[in-house]
């Protein structure tokens, strides 16, 4: 184990070393940041407890008493819109006795705590706790649901779970200069996939960026009439990187699914794809007509929920043909999941074998190497 006590030990902190190297003598990471339940334990408090964290889209919560309650890293959260059309974000624990007042996804008037009664309104404040009038100094005002910090990036929800933290307008500075002009506000969700996987949820960022394995694993879904070898990427801080290349589209002959680009992308041509990420959670595939994201959930150290958002201009979301078009788009996409399933849960298996020894990095996996280095600086100050 390379991670005691917040500790790391030489050889680990030589392994480590190797892996900050120039990409063409670099080495992939050590197996337990993978494994380490410790390690798993402090990504909690020095990633996830502080940065801000990609949830959902604006329209899973449209109308006023419409909520959505999930778990990051272990943490209840709840999302719910008022009455006056305000989002709000909130921990999802009673202020009693910390049990979850919502489960699932749905619309309500109010919360009520399903073990004692004690009810919420959908601003979080306390509306009623039966009996305890009895209870001296009881005051229902200093009582409601934990708030916590919520703002909305075209489309996109986002929280954060720091008491303090720096606005989300300078967070995604650098994604929204880079990737604002696709105009995501002007999308909504044409599916949503929800898949479960048993490795750590670095593998799956990893595997989600790396075009190394395309043509292998993908060789019939996702390799034809593109050259994934050369492939540019450009690296900024805060481990994000990006690149645009030429994709055709994979479903219509070749052409966009509902015959035309999205309005934001009318001056580019029908063969224009890209790609990026953002940490720790907010990975991005663009295409002509349609916005692929990928948002991870770590469920445990080798444990990961991953949701696949398809996103299309609001408008095609109308169209008579739809419903037949969007199930090849999805079905072909589930497919691309399942054909990673087996490897992610193999490369989990192996990162944990003793006899395990990170790799040389190729040079389609510069974004790997550019993640793992920004994680490894936050985590261990490599």
């Amino acid at each position: 184990m390379g991670f005691v006590g917040n500790e790391l030990n030489s050889t680990t902190r030589a392994m480590l070393a190797a892996t900050r190297a120039p990409l063409a003598r670099a080495n992939h990471a050590p197996g337990f940041i993978y494994t380490d339940a410790a390690v798993y334990t402090a990504e909690k408090d020095r990633i996830w407890m502080k940065d801000w964290i990609a949830v959902a889209r604006i329209e899973e919560l449209a109308q006023p008493g419409d909520y959505l309650a999930l778990r990051v890293v272990d943490e209840p959260l709840l999302l719910t819109r008022d009455h006056g059309g305000t989002l709000h974000a909130f921990a999802n624990v009673c202020a009693h006795r910390g049990v979850e007042v919502a489960a699932g996804a749905g619309n309500a008037k109010e919360f009520m705590c399903p073990y004692h009664g004690w009810l919420y309104g959908l601003d979080g404040r306390l509306l009623g706790a039966p009996y305890m009038k009895e209870a001296a100094g009881f005051d229902p005002a200093r009582c409601r649901l934990p708030p916590l910090h919520c703002e909305v990036w075209q489309g996109w929800v986002f929280v954060n779970f720091d008491a303090d933290p720096e606005p989300l307008a300078r967070f995604v500075a650098d994604f929204d200069a880079d990737f604002g002009f696709i105009r995501q506000q002007e999308l909504a969700i044409a599916a949503k996939l929800d898949i479960v996987l048993n490795c750590n949820w670095k593998l799956v960022v990893e595997n989600a960026m790396d075009k190394y394995h395309i043509g292998t694993i993908h060789a019939e879904t996702l390799s034809y009439g593109a050259d994934h070898t050369a492939v540019e990427f450009w690296l900024k801080k805060r481990g994000m990187y990006g690149t645009f290349f030429s994709f055709a589209p994979r479903f219509n002959d070749h052409r966009p699914l509902f015959d035309r680009p999205m309005a934001s992308l009318e001056d580019k041509p029908l063969d224009f794809a890209g790609a990026s990420f953002m940490a720790p959670n907010f990975q991005q595939f663009y295409y002509c007509d349609n916005v692929e994201c990928l948002t991870y959930w770590p469920l445990g150290v080798d444990r990961t929920r991953l949701y696949v958002y398809l996103l299309f201009p609001k408008p095609f979301l109308d169209h008579p043909e739809f419903a037949s078009r969007i199930k090849q788009y999805t079905d072909t996409e589930t497919r691309v999941f399942e054909e990673d399933r087996a490897m992610v849960q193999s490369l989990q298996n192996g990162v944990a074998s003793r006899h395990f020894r990170p790799g040389r990095f190729c040079r389609m996996e510069a974004p790997i190497q550019h993640v793992i280095n920004y994680y490894t600086e936050r985590m261990f100050e490599a």
